[in-house]
């Protein structure tokens, strides 16, 4: 199990691990706090190494002589002594097992402290025992080192170890006497060895040897203790606790607690493992064949009204959208307009927002947009911006792809931002004329119209015409919802777009793991609010109107002003040397893109963008 999907499965089931931790904390939560009846005393000395005479000799380690103490500390013979003291005090007869079970003795690390501490039922033998331990230890060392009678029974004992050895010497020279060479013999007989002549005694003479040479060595120590000076001391003694200890804490909660995450951290891993839908980015991007380009938050205000990607869009998502735009712009063709589709998964996946957003920051860049709604099956944008009233879709197909309606009336809808229209799918949602071989007619329609087309076409496999608007488009956003992406459905989509894999990005939306909230922000600064003009037809593309300026409608009835001519934008008698790059917030188009010289700022630009208008031209015919 590698580690990057233990990662994305903790973060993406994170909340099964916090239940099941809050879980296994319900007992001990409701238990009962515990109470101690146990009393503590420590007692603290200070293990020094001993010195000869008035010199003080330094080491290199001063821990060694202390963890060398410790084993003295913690033997069995200190242990009895101590029993033995406490049971002639208290008149209770104690256990060496059990006494050394009670104690614990610590040395402080890189000190000459060593505490002795004893936890017992009673603060008196719990001081007592504390007490006693560092008291005959320190006894122990100082005892006389000058024992007379120890040295005078060494002596003893090594005295008559060196009378049997002579006597041993003298017997075995007796024995190989016979094998010995006479003077005056030329050829002498070979001398057998000692342990074959008299075997025992030269085994008896090896073993008091090494007797001899322990007894020597012992009383050598006993000399070198005679001018030794001992320099343990107590520095604290051992206190009769007046209060019993407090509880240790709640064992039962902390290993609820710890119990509770473990399992919760097993379930999680084991959900993700036998899951039907995509783990993470990651996975996303391995069974579509493209990496994802960007991730979307979940914004509360996008969630409830989808206009607001068009009216308020969140602060913190304008760099996300920023980039995805820069993204699409970088794959359309030089001189030529750019054919972004908006896609998704699934129904309610994001690519109606992600198309508006997209298109209010192309035109907050200085280009002109139309947003076209290609998805039949639901037409958010032809509701939202009220175009059903409009001839759009059905208009422009059935008068063979000119940018007005029968009547004179323009196909396309206007929006609250005047560099944007809405080519929408007419009262009849345009389920009769939009249809797969009628895509490259609408297409043909809103390059004349704007510099970038965005399509919003639904979800990916709903209709035949939406994977047209994916093949013909310059480049193919995919809104995955990855809270609720099945694996084995991604993998179904992305065969069928296996042929634009080169042009899909693909954009991870309303992730479940974080919810993102920020301020708003629109081109003008302020919070927008559709202004009187949407919702109408275009009146640039009606008979006797200012060729794309956006002005001049005339009303049924009344008489047409005379207004200059001026171009389409984006129309193919406009002269422009390229496509109108997108300039990130606060940046400048890009030189060569097809800015004109002396282009000047579009009114209404926000204090984030820096947006031009195009260039003028020779008016152009519908």
């Amino acid at each position: 199990m590698e580690l990057s999907f233990v990662i994305s499965a903790l973060r993406r089931r994170f909340w099964v691990v916090t239940l099941f931790a809050l879980l296994g904390s319900i007992p001990g939560l409701r238990a009962d706090p515990p109470v101690s009846n146990e009393y503590q005393s420590t007692a603290v000395l200070l293990v020094q190494a001993p010195t000869r005479a008035n010199i003080n000799v330094f080491s290199a380690d001063p821990d060694r002589y202390v963890v060398s103490q410790l084993s003295v500390l913690e033997s069995e013979s200190l242990a009895v002594d101590v029993a033995e003291r406490i049971t002639t005090q208290f008149g209770e007869e104690i256990a060496v097992s059990t006494l050394r079970l009670l104690v614990a003795i610590e040395h402080r690390p890189e000190t000459d402290i060593v505490e002795v501490t004893t936890t017992i039922d009673s603060p008196q033998k719990a001081a007592a025992i504390s007490q006693a331990y560092v008291e005959l230890y320190v006894e122990g060392l100082a005892t006389s080192v000058e024992d007379q009678e120890q040295r005078t029974e060494l002596e003893s004992e090594i005295q008559d170890l060196e009378t049997r050895l002579s006597s041993l010497d003298e017997r075995l020279q007796e024995a190989m006497a016979p094998y010995l060479p006479v003077r005056g013999d030329r050829t002498p007989a070979p001398i057998p060895l000692p342990e074959t002549v008299d075997p025992s005694a030269v085994s008896q003479r090896q073993l008091i040897q090494s007797e001899l040479v322990q007894l020597k060595a012992q009383l050598n120590d006993l000399d070198a203790q005679s001018k030794l000076r001992v320099n343990t001391e107590i520095i604290s003694n051992a206190p009769v606790p007046l209060e019993p200890l407090s509880p240790g804490g709640n064992f039962l909660l902390a290993g609820g607690l710890v119990g509770g995450f473990m399992l919760g951290v097993i379930l999680a891993l084991l959900w993700a493992r036998f899951s039907t839908k995509v783990l993470d980015e990651a996975t996303a991007g391995d069974i579509i064949g493209a990496p994802v380009v960007s991730e979307i938050p979940h914004y509360r205000s996008l969630s409830r009204n989808p206009l607001a990607a068009f009216q308020a869009l969140p602060r913190s998502a304008v760099p996300t959208i920023d980039q995805l735009c820069v993204r699409a712009e970088a794959l359309a063709r030089i001189g030529e307009p750019l054919v972004v589709a908006v896609t998704g998964t699934m129904r309610s996946a994001g690519s109606t927002t992600l198309a508006l957003a997209m298109a209010e920051r192309f035109a907050a860049g200085g280009a002109s947009v139309v947003v076209v709604d290609a998805d039949v099956r639901d037409p958010r944008i032809t509701a939202l911006f009220n175009a059903t009233a409009d001839g759009g879709v059905p208009a422009v197909i059935s008068n063979d792809g000119a940018l007005v309606d029968q009547r004179g009336r323009s196909a396309f809808t206007r929006t609250m931002d005047p560099a944007v229209s809405v080519l929408g799918l007419g009262p009849n949602r345009g389920s009769a004329a939009l249809r797969r071989d009628t895509v490259p007619a609408v297409l043909d329609a809103a390059r004349r119209k704007a510099e970038i087309i965005v399509v919003d076409g639904g979800p990916v496999l709903d209709l035949a015409s939406t994977l047209q608007f994916a093949a013909l488009a310059d480049a193919v956003v995919l809104a995955v919802p990855l809270s609720r992406q099945k694996a084995d459905a991604l993998s179904d989509m992305a065969r069928q777009l296996e042929s634009v894999r080169p042009k899909l990005l693909p954009v991870i939306t309303a992730p479940s793991r974080r919810s993102a909230k920020g301020q708003v922000v629109r081109s003008d600064g302020a919070i927008a609010t559709p202004g009187p003009g949407a919702g109408k037809p275009d009146a640039a593309d009606a008979p006797g109107a200012a060729n794309g300026t956006g002005a001049g409608y005339a009303q049924p009835g009344q008489p047409t002003a005379p207004q200059s001519a001026a171009p389409v934008v984006g129309s193919e008698a406009s002269t422009r040397s390229g496509g109108v790059l997108f300039a990130p917030s606060g940046g400048q188009p890009t030189p060569g893109t097809g800015s004109a010289p002396g282009s000047q700022p579009r009114t209404g630009a926000g204090p984030e963008t820096v947006a031009y208008d195009p260039p003028s031209g020779p008016p152009a015919t519908s």
